[in-house]
């Protein structure tokens, strides 16, 4: 898989700490916080479009247990 380059500004403090942190990995970290901020905001979204095709179901008067009872016997 290929890369990219991406830029963006930081404020100077925060560079000049970075820089006496060597010993981190910064594109890594950065990296790994991306990847999870987007695992994040992807999951929101299939939570919200559940919710969205699950709001127009009635919620089944009949126990749950009495359906998955019925379904494995039907088998």
């Amino acid at each position: 898989m290929g890369t990219v380059t991406l830029s963006l500004r930081i404020r100077r403090d925060i560079k000049e700490k970075m820089e006496r942190l060597r010993d981190v990995d910064w594109r890594s970290e950065i990296e790994k916080f991306i990847e999870s901020r987007i695992r994040e905001i992807e999951l929101r979204s299939i939570v919200s479009e559940i919710d969205c095709v699950l709001s127009g179901v009635s919620p089944s008067g009949e126990a749950a247990w009495r359906a998955i009872r019925e379904m494995r016997e039907a088998r």
